[in-house]
């Protein structure tokens, strides 16, 4: 499946009053702020998408909310039933989390 997984919090820290829009910045300031640790516990693989840039935005607000995105594309298992096949129904779930 591909999808966007966007995150959105707040840090005080990044509060700013110069500029009173909202600011796209580079993803690579990443590495200097703290961000959620996600991951999808039933992922069997999954990749970021970097053509023909890096799919990623990272955008900050005034009163420090923050949001990031990025586009994803995850192999998910998907325990299945097949006592009643050819008839059965699946639902595949997967859930998100956090290591922290």
């Amino acid at each position: 499946m591909v999808l966007y997984m966007r995150q959105n919090w707040n840090d005080p820290r990044l509060k700013f009053t110069d500029y009173n829009h909202t600011v796209t910045v580079d993803v690579s300031l990443l590495e200097n702020l703290w961000f959620p640790d996600l991951y999808f516990p039933s992922e069997k693989k999954a990749e970021t998408h970097d053509i023909t840039t890096d799919n990623k935005l990272l955008r900050l607000s005034p009163n420090g909310d923050i949001l990031y995105s990025v586009r994803l594309s995850l192999l998910m298992s998907c325990p299945m039933k097949f006592h009643q096949f050819p008839m059965d129904n699946q639902t595949c779930t997967f859930q998100l989390e956090s290591c922290k």
